[in-house]
């Protein structure tokens, strides 16, 4: 073979060989990524078999490394003092134990008032008079008693010295004596009667009623020219004593179970910025049954009058200090259905859906009356996440 026919054939030979190398190359790439893309999926399929969450029951199991531990916090049940009720309102009113009533002693026409309202008096003083034909004859009563009881004790005395000189049966002397006694009682009766009404006379028929005790006039229902009767139903002056007043407020029904009388609240006038400590002095057993409230009766000083009768007032109440309650986040409770549930950690990864009984709500917080012991790990955030995934997985 001549060389140039050689060197034909290895330049041919050469030309040939790129393809198959380049066809080579490529197969070699593909199968190597095609190697890879399998691995990847397998770890992929792995790391999710490692996160998924299971649900057993009420349980869910959240593994360590789930994106889901990244939304949901715990925290360790604790106890505290139950929450207070939320403020109420109250209204200012006078003590019944330091308040006196009056009506008119005897009827008549008032001709003359000389109070008002918020006006404060001494014991005697004088608040109205009245003009009444029954006072002339209360008086006309007086002293036709004591006429009598000084003819009856003449009569007596003659008797008596009859019976000593045997003029005269003793019968006579004790039937004498009787009708003296008869005399006096009824004397006496129409004085108490007279000292009863509690009124300053003025001439024939004219009174004046007067104060029974100091105080500050609270309610007058009396004007001049008014037709007054002893019976009225409701009293035409009321006086209080207003160092002390009672405080009058309604709580839910629910709140008032956790009350005792004796138990100290505080009391804030809604005009002039007043704060007043109070007592609980009386909570009604019966519940209103249209509102579903109770009625509270808060004693309080009011020294500097600043707690007005008839005022509005806001009470804060205060819980019983000697008993404890678990308190959680607000947002640890969740709704499902008719129930409030938390979720209790059971330890590795395993969180528990547990009923429970939530009582009061304040400022973020909520106490559970029954569901949750002290001690426990719960979920204090993320709740409604779990409740969810929960939910979905069943």
């Amino acid at each position: 073979m001549s060389p140039d026919a050689g060197s034909g054939v290895l330049a041919g030979f050469r030309r040939g060989s790129r393809p198959s190398l380049l066809v080579g190359g490529g197969i070699a790439l593909l199968v190597l990524v095609l190697l890879s893309w399998l691995l990847l999926r397998g770890h992929e399929t792995t790391s999710e078999a490692v996160r998924r969450i299971t649900v057993e029951g009420n349980t869910l199991h959240i593994p360590e490394q789930a994106p889901q531990w990244r939304y949901v916090e715990l925290a360790t049940a604790s106890e505290a003092p139950p929450l207070p009720p939320p403020p109420v309102p109250g209204r200012v009113s006078f003590d019944e134990k330091r308040t006196a009533s009056l009506s008119a002693p005897l009827p008549g026409r008032v001709e003359r008032v000389l109070v008002r309202i918020g006006d404060r008096v001494q014991e005697g003083d004088r608040l109205f008079n009245v003009r009444s034909a029954a006072w002339a004859d209360l008086e006309r009563e007086m002293a036709s008693a004591r006429a009598n009881v000084e003819v009856k004790r003449r009569i007596a005395a003659r008797t008596r010295e009859l019976v000593e000189i045997r003029a005269a049966p003793e019968k006579d002397a004790l039937a004498a004596e009787a009708d003296l006694h008869e005399a006096e009682l009824a004397a006496r009766a129409s004085a108490a009667k007279r000292s009863s009404l509690r009124i300053a006379p003025e001439g024939d028929n004219l009174f004046w009623v007067v104060a029974p005790r100091s105080g500050t006039i609270v309610d007058l229902d009396v004007v001049a020219s008014q037709e007054v009767q002893p019976s009225g139903d409701h009293p035409l002056v009321r006086i209080s004593e207003l160092t002390e007043v009672l405080v009058l407020a309604d709580v839910q029904e629910s709140d008032a179970y956790d009350l005792r009388v004796g138990r100290p609240v505080t009391i804030h006038t809604r005009a002039g910025g007043v704060t007043r400590p109070g007592t609980i002095d009386r909570i009604s057993e019966v519940v209103d049954p249209k509102r579903r409230t109770v009625e509270l009766r808060i004693r309080a000083a009011n020294d500097d009058r600043a707690l007005r009768p008839n005022a509005f007032v806001d009470v804060e109440l205060q819980s019983d200090p000697s008993q404890k309650r678990v308190r959680v986040p607000a947002e640890a409770v969740v709704t499902d259905g008719e129930s409030s549930v938390v979720f209790v950690s059971r330890g590795q990864g395993k969180l528990e859906r547990v009923t429970v009984r939530p009582g009061r709500q304040r400022s973020g917080e909520v106490e559970l009356r029954a569901g949750l012991e002290p001690g426990l790990r719960y979920v204090s955030k993320g709740a409604i996440l779990l409740l969810n995934q929960l939910t979905l997985e069943q």
